[in-house]
């Protein structure tokens, strides 16, 4: 048997346990001198080398983002838009395009059953409304929780 210490995803000592060197070496674990002994709030972090002492825990990195979609149902995005109070104003400004074939077509756009997020309908009239790329990205990842 072996002794092996567990470090979590920032690299913090967890615990050490005694495993069969024969064996798959549980997730984290790694070899070497035993990490020194700290009082809370202090913790222990391998450094890749060797062992350091932080005065407290780091706090986590952030989430990465999640990412946006490609795509999202007609159903779903106009419920994002209805949940942002947006729905009537979409409506509203499709309604007031003056050119009659370019308001056929931005219906058409709008009744699509799919929506796309690369779609330059769809993007020209968010920025119509006031809307930035972030905001467009957030209402697709809420549009295909819906």
């Amino acid at each position: 048997m072996i002794t092996v210490h567990i470090i979590d995803s920032q690299q913090i000592y967890v615990r050490s346990e005694q495993v069969d060197p024969f064996m798959r070496l549980p997730d984290g674990a790694i070899i070497s001198d035993a990490p020194p002994a700290v009082s809370p709030p202090q913790v222990v972090r391998w450094t890749g080398s060797g062992w350091e002492i932080l005065p407290e825990r780091p706090p986590a990195p952030p989430a990465p983002p999640t990412p946006v979609p490609r795509t999202c149902t007609r159903r779903q995005g106009r419920l994002a838009l209805l949940q942002n109070d947006l729905l009537d104003d979409v409506e509203d400004a499709i309604a007031a395009i003056p050119d009659p074939a370019q308001r056929r077509a931005a219906q058409i756009e709008y009744e699509a059953d799919t929506w796309d997020r690369g779609n330059a309908f769809l993007q020209g009239m968010w920025q119509q409304l006031g809307g930035t790329e972030e905001g467009l990205d957030d209402l697709f990842r809420l549009a295909v929780t819906l």
